[in-house]
């Protein structure tokens, strides 16, 4: 049954070449072909490489790249480097500035990419934006729209499109909140009060209600950073702080950890008493 499953039967990849088709027979402005693909994973992307680069070229006679930041880049052009800067300058070389003695190396019109080039990327050559799957944080939406929505755009317009979930967003919320309301009643049950940690945090509403509300509103709208809520920075609840933390300590103490064994541990003796009458 699993095998079955195949670039053919996928409706959502049928679904993005359609997108992808009616934005190049009608460019939101003149010219204009190039369009970013966000996804959230190096294997979807990879996917989506794999699946449109040849039609992209054969069907509509562009040039197409990935980017994951995983040493898997690609590209359809056979004279380009596929180091990072290289595949973006030739993906935007107006903003990106590119030397005139480097346009033998092609020209690239589709950009398929991770969350590694959300930030500080200048891509405003690039009008169409498209989120292949929407990341649980709305911050990182609007950072990945930020590489074309820039100053200094030639663009008129600029487009971005999200590939929301087929089930409605409420419905997969709502499972955590069932989860919180049982525990809630175990809490209850067990001690006869309310969950003191709760009531001590004083944040009525959390992380996951907030990304949801924000995530609703990016339905019928772009936000930008200032319109979000307090509380919420650019790098929440990622793993980015702990892996630069972790870089710099093993620059600082080169062969400590892989001295470690591969389960450091610590064991304590515990005494059970048993009580009489227990």
């Amino acid at each position: 049954m699993v095998t079955k499953l195949d670039a053919a039967r996928d409706a959502k990849l049928s679904a993005l070449r359609e997108v992808i088709a009616h934005k190049f027979e009608h460019p939101s402005n003149p010219g204009n072909k190039k369009i970013i693909i966000f996804t959230a994973f190096a294997d979807t992307a990879s996917y989506l490489y794999e699946q449109l680069s040849a039609w992209a070229k054969t069907e509509l006679g562009i040039e197409s790249a990935l980017v994951t930041g995983s040493g898997r880049n690609q590209t359809s052009l056979p004279h380009l480097r596929k180091d990072l800067a290289s595949i973006l300058t030739a993906f935007s070389p107006r903003s990106k500035e590119r030397p005139a003695d480097l346009a033998h190396e092609g020209e690239l019109d589709l950009l398929i990419a991770t969350d590694c080039i959300s930030e500080g990327q200048n891509l405003q050559d690039c009008d169409w934006l498209i989120n292949y799957d929407i990341h649980w944080n709305p911050v990182r939406i609007i950072q990945r729209f930020g590489r074309i929505d820039r100053i200094g755009s030639p663009n008129e317009r600029i487009q971005l499109v999200n590939f929301w979930p087929n089930m409605e967003l409420d419905e997969y919320i709502n499972l955590e909140q069932r989860v919180s309301g049982r525990m809630v009643l175990l809490d209850i049950s067990a001690t006869g009060e309310e969950n003191l940690i709760e009531q001590q945090s004083g944040n009525p509403m959390n992380d996951l209600e907030y990304r949801r509300k924000q995530l609703l509103k990016l339905q019928d709208t772009v936000i930008d950073l200032e319109d979000l809520s307090s509380g919420v920075s650019i790098t929440d609840l990622t793993l980015t702080d702990f892996r630069i933390d972790l870089a710099q300590y093993l620059k600082a103490h080169p062969g400590k950890l892989e001295s470690l064994s591969n389960l450091p541990y610590v064991v304590f003796p515990i005494r059970c008493q048993h009580l009489a009458g227990s």
